[in-house]
């Protein structure tokens, strides 16, 4: 048993040192895209933080759906749960 838990904690180790070098890539493309777009948000003062939160809010949307899908694959290897029965 202590074997099993030992590879399930070296699988999530994996995954989890994974998605941290997916979102800092993704982080470093964001930091390049703003130093893109910065002089032109100079121009476009009010335009600029509705587009931004705009953004940031389908960034949060789409890591939340990553976060699910995580939830439901992972949920495969969890123990069946046991069923419960009302008395009457």
């Amino acid at each position: 048993m202590a074997d099993t838990v030992t590879v399930v904690r070296e699988l999530e180790g994996w995954v989890l040192d994974a998605v941290r070098k997916g979102n800092t890539v993704a982080l470093e493309a964001l930091k390049v895209l703003t130093d893109g777009v910065q002089p032109v948000t100079a121009v476009l003062p009010a335009v600029t933080p509705p587009l931004a939160y705009e953004f940031a809010g389908e960034l949060v949307a789409s890591e939340r759906k990553f976060a699910e899908d995580v939830l439901h694959v992972m949920a495969r290897l969890a123990p069946p749960a046991k069923q419960v029965t009302a008395h009457k």
